[in-house]
């Protein structure tokens, strides 16, 4: 069962569309379930609604692998540069600015983005939904990679489980090597993957610093390098299940 939900962001003063997928029993099963939010949500269902036509296809995925679950789509903003603005925790430096083509402020609505998940849409979600409140998973692909990261070290006790697939490590490598210091998430579970056919003097070189810097700061961790997977979203659908088995089998 899909149901779509008109949401106010309070923390950023705007309105958002999400979608949200519940297990066809849900209300006849007497089950609370683990949740999963999907950052650049509108890729996840439906290939007519994705990015360029092609979705991660989770439906399919969760429904073919027998996992009860509640997913919470978000889309980004379509707005012109405003997907960097709520991804990006810190403002970007000035000079990697100027490769998304502006010379004015970029980023750092990441943290009020998030604050609304955790402070708004989450204790929504578990006073409507039948939810398991300690069970909160996020998942994001490049930025949307990037702020579900930060929200994974930021609330650790919130969001338990975290995939972050071609993660854009390279825009803030400074600032999450200085936040790895500091989280508490040993007892976490961390998936994270990149393409071999993605920039690789950017992208793989910061994800590998990045796992490095994992090494001694969770137990439940899986990494993969996919050598011939670009930077798509249909090479994203091709990983999904890695993360859903390694999370709820």
């Amino acid at each position: 069962m899909v149901i779509r939900e008109k949401i106010y962001m309070k923390a950023l003063k705007r309105k958002r569309e999400i979608v949200i997928y519940l297990p066809d029993d849900f209300e006849m099963s007497g089950k609370r379930y683990p949740v999963l939010f999907i950052n650049d949500g509108q890729n996840a269902f439906y290939d007519e609604e994705s990015y360029l036509g092609v979705s991660w296809k989770f439906i399919e995925s969760v429904e073919a692998m027998g996992i009860d679950l509640i997913m919470v789509a978000i889309p980004c903003n379509y707005k012109p540069l405003k997907r960097e603005d709520e991804y990006g925790p810190w403002v970007i430096s000035r000079e990697i600015a100027k490769e998304f083509g502006t010379d004015h402020k970029l980023g750092g609505e990441g943290k009020r983005y998030v604050s609304f998940l955790v402070k708004q849409l989450k204790p929504y979600l578990d006073s409507q939904l039948p939810t398991d409140p300690d069970d909160y998973g996020i998942v994001g692909s490049s930025m949307g990679g990037l702020i579900s990261f930060y929200a994974f070290l930021k609330y650790p006790h919130v969001f338990k489980r975290c995939a972050i697939l071609s993660t854009a490590f390279w825009i803030y490598e400074k600032e999450f090597k200085k936040m790895l210091r500091f989280a508490r998430i040993k007892n976490n579970s961390l998936y994270m993957d990149v393409g071999g056919q993605e920039d690789d003097e950017r992208y793989v070189p910061s994800n590998e610093m990045i796992k490095n810097a994992l090494k001694k700061k969770i137990r439940h961790f899986e990494y993969h390098y996919f050598a011939y997977d670009d930077h798509s979203e249909s090479s994203w659908a091709r990983r999904v299940p890695y993360f859903l088995k390694m999370f709820y089998r």
